[in-house]
């Protein structure tokens, strides 16, 4: 599967290490920087596919350091989150005055960022060519999340690529974003069949079994739109 490359700069070591421990495990390529200067720097020379940025960085915060971003022609439409441990009005204005994409309370768990960029992504996506998806898969160290992307959406299925090979009859709890919209789908899945692309990506073909009227309605018109 081709990977998705985030870029997150948080001047905690500790916070950031966590961060990218996460989003690795979930299907995402990572990119760190300890600081704003840093992020830009990394940033000018391959563009990732989307930035994380700490509020509260010290010489450049959240909000300097996104504007610093804007500048670049390249980056001008990357979406860029900026996360703060407080939810102060004027930070929020100052990181959309930036041109940041969203301002978000820095997530208590971890996982949680993989809803968040899940959910920015499919903002930016032009076309049903690809949608970014969560699903759980449990393994002999538990239950952990990880990120696919499908393509051929339907009101009835979906077919899924994922950095892992997935065995018929597994079901999934999926969750993923409509492109374009910001309607959440929640539905759990079965895989019907397996295979690999000439390159090794692994695919398969997913049922929804339990989607309901309301979301199946969505895809429907999403589909159709």
């Amino acid at each position: 599967m081709a990977k998705i490359t985030v870029l997150i700069a948080d001047d905690l070591k500790l916070f950031l290490e966590i961060e990218k421990s996460y989003l690795k495990r979930g299907g995402f390529e990572v990119v760190t920087a300890e600081s704003g200067d840093k992020a830009v720097q990394l940033a000018t020379l391959d563009p990732p596919h989307l930035i994380l940025l700490d509020m509260e960085m010290p010489s450049m915060d959240g909000a300097q350091t996104c504007a610093a971003l804007r500048k670049v022609p390249a980056l001008a439409q990357v979406p860029i989150i900026v996360m703060s441990a407080t939810d102060s009005q004027e930070n929020k204005d100052r990181c959309r005055q930036a041109g940041c994409t969203e301002f978000v309370i820095k997530p208590e768990k971890p996982d949680e960022l993989l809803g968040i960029v899940a959910r920015i992504l499919a903002l930016r996506q032009r076309e049903a060519v690809r949608i970014t998806v969560v699903f759980n898969v449990t393994g002999e160290v538990g239950a952990r999340q990880v990120v696919g992307q499908a393509r051929d959406l339907s009101a009835t299925g979906m077919l899924l690529e994922t950095p892992m090979a997935l065995a018929v009859g597994t079901k999934l709890p999926l969750e993923f974003y409509l492109p374009r919209t910001r309607a959440q789908i929640k539905v759990t899945g079965t895989v019907l069949r397996a295979s690999k692309t000439p390159e090794g990506a692994c695919l398969s073909g997913i049922r929804f079994v339990d989607l309901s009227q309301s979301n199946q309605e969505l895809i429907l018109d999403y589909v159709a739109g």
